[in-house]
């Protein structure tokens, strides 16, 4: 029971930080051979659960990196991420001029 209401805690101190506190968070995860395992079993939702991180927010860190908007550099820039992890997300975009299939981290 401890270890259970433990490990909720941690877990909600982790979506709720973010970035790297998942990453520790999954890491620990994987750390059967050395915690209990109601850490593994709610920690584990780490690795499904990603957060999304708004659209918004990734246009402007497009613009701070790369000094244009989305709509700018690419011929089409799907806003909706295709796979969400710890620290990234990943957008499929179409390289203007080329049409080629661009995953955007």
């Amino acid at each position: 029971q401890t270890h259970r209401k433990a490990s909720l805690r941690l877990l909600n101190l982790c979506r709720e930080n973010a970035g790297v506190y998942i990453k520790v968070g999954q890491h620990l995860a994987n750390l059967d051979y050395l915690i209990p395992q109601q850490y593994i079993d709610t920690l584990s939702s780490l690795f499904d659960d990603a957060p999304e991180t708004p659209y918004d927010d990734v246009r402007q860190v497009i613009y701070e990196d790369l000094g244009a908007y989305p709509e700018t550099l690419f011929d089409n820039f799907d806003p909706k991420p295709i796979a969400s992890a710890s620290l990234a997300q990943v957008h499929v975009a179409y390289e203007k001029g080329t049409g080629r299939k661009l995953a955007i981290k």
